[in-house]
């Protein structure tokens, strides 16, 4: 066998010189063929590396969780576990009633902007233990409140007759440009000049702190690299102001991002941790309708599903609580918030309808996507929906047709009560 094989090899490379010719004529053929082949091949490489950049970002492919945040979300994601807990909702009401008076319940309240908007008459002033009114704007390094704000500022802190415990506090900035942050924290001048305002309405207002809502800090690094370390000075000079005049003090919170390379980008939460009274996690949006993430996911998934890897485990309340308290904010700082409304998409194949499923485009459920509670409870029920309930990650979303919707019900959100109370955190937050 080996004399007859080393025989072949011989007379192909050493003998005929037609039959060499003709061997010679297809190895050129067939790397003319493949050519195209291989160019294709590398230029679909060359653009995954630069899509695997923007998805799992090299310090978090590298990172390592702490095994305790892996231990802690297999502990808690089993049923009966939530079984427990919904016991001692019934057994212990009292115990639980103190318990949740150690803890804060804070709201966000925007203020009306027409006759269908919730006003002021219809708030319950014992729902909620701080809320958070806005939103302003910072107009030359000050907080700026047009007339009919003012008017409403003021009607709002009338709800404290009603319960002397709320906590009122002006929440500055919201999503989108143009809320002034850039400019005022570029120096020390400006940041005295906003923190001067800050004092005004504190006492003529008798409000009793501010939320800062900048998204974000440094999210354009090329823009100004310092915004970060800017925005943490400004923390600790309104910190500092407050140690030094106890007569007039105020609560500082902070609406941060739930995304690690955000958090990374925008926030030195070492330094954070000490000049803050709490943070507002804004722990949803994980999973939304993209160009770049055309498929459906979880809104605001407790634990990541067993199918996600990489950057896309990230991105649920598990890790961004744990991620946030490793970096140094204190467990009882961290506010962890529940979204009152829901992500939409239009799916590709209907018959498609599962987590990850091809989508192209927003769901005509809601605004871009975003609907409220009570559209999906109308698409629910008009439907005759009966929801899938991931267990992975805590949540349900629904589907009819082309149309894709997640969302949080009463189930979820006992998951995530559970969660915050069992982790020791400020409990939670939403939008009114």
């Amino acid at each position: 066998m080996f004399v007859e094989e080393y025989s072949r090899y011989t007379l192909l490379s050493q003998g005929n010189s037609a039959t060499w010719n003709l061997d010679k004529k297809t190895v050129i053929l067939v790397c003319v063929l493949t050519l195209p082949v291989f160019i294709f091949c590398a230029t679909y490489m060359t653009l995954i590396g630069i899509y695997e950049k923007i998805l799992y970002p090299d310090t978090h492919t590298l990172k390592e969780v702490p095994q305790q945040w892996l231990h802690r979300a297999l502990l808690y994601n089993t049923l009966s576990n939530r079984d427990n807990f919904t016991q001692n909702l019934y057994l212990n009401v009292a115990q639980d009633e103190m318990t949740i008076k150690k803890y804060k319940l804070v709201c966000y309240y925007n203020f009306p902007t027409n006759a269908d908007s919730l006003q002021v008459d219809d708030l319950d002033p014992s729902m909620c233990t701080h809320m958070n009114v806005g939103f302003v704007q910072v107009y030359n390094n000050s907080i700026f409140l047009d007339t009919s704000e003012q008017n409403l500022l003021k009607r709002l802190i009338k709800l404290k007759y009603s319960n002397s415990e709320l906590k009122i506090l002006l929440s500055i900035g919201g999503a989108g440009a143009g809320n002034g942050f850039p400019e005022m924290v570029l120096n020390h001048t400006n940041r005295k000049s906003f923190i001067k305002s800050v004092i005004y309405y504190v006492k003529n207002y008798q409000i009793d702190g501010i939320d800062l809502d900048w998204e974000f800090p440094n999210e354009n690094p090329g823009t100004d690299k310092n915004q970060r370390m800017h925005f943490t000075q400004l923390l600790e000079e309104l910190r500092n102001t407050i140690n030094r005049q106890p007569k007039y003090n105020f609560l500082v919170s902070v609406a941060v991002a739930s995304p690690t390379n955000i958090i990374e980008n925008s926030y030195d939460v070492s330094y954070m941790n000490d000049y803050v009274d709490f943070i507002n996690l804004m722990s949803y949006d994980y999973h939304f309708y993209t160009k770049v993430t055309p498929f459906t996911g979880i809104n605001a998934p407790l634990y990541a599903s067993d199918s996600e890897e990489y950057y896309l485990a990230t991105l649920n309340i598990n890790y961004s609580t744990n991620y946030w308290h490793y970096l140094g904010m204190d467990r009882s700082k961290i506010i962890v918030g529940l979204p009152t409304f829901g992500h939409s998409f239009t799916l590709a194949n209907s018959k498609n309808s599962g987590l990850y499923a091809p989508s192209f485009g927003y769901g005509k459920l809601g605004s871009q996507g975003f609907a409220d509670y009570a559209q999906i409870c109308l698409f629910l029920s008009a439907n005759h929906i009966s929801p899938v309930f991931d267990m992975d990650t805590k949540s349900p979303y629904a589907s009819k047709y082309f149309e894709w919707i997640s969302f949080d019900d009463p189930q979820s959100l006992t998951y995530k009560a559970e969660y915050i109370r069992d982790n020791q955190l400020g409990v939670l937050w939403y939008i009114l």
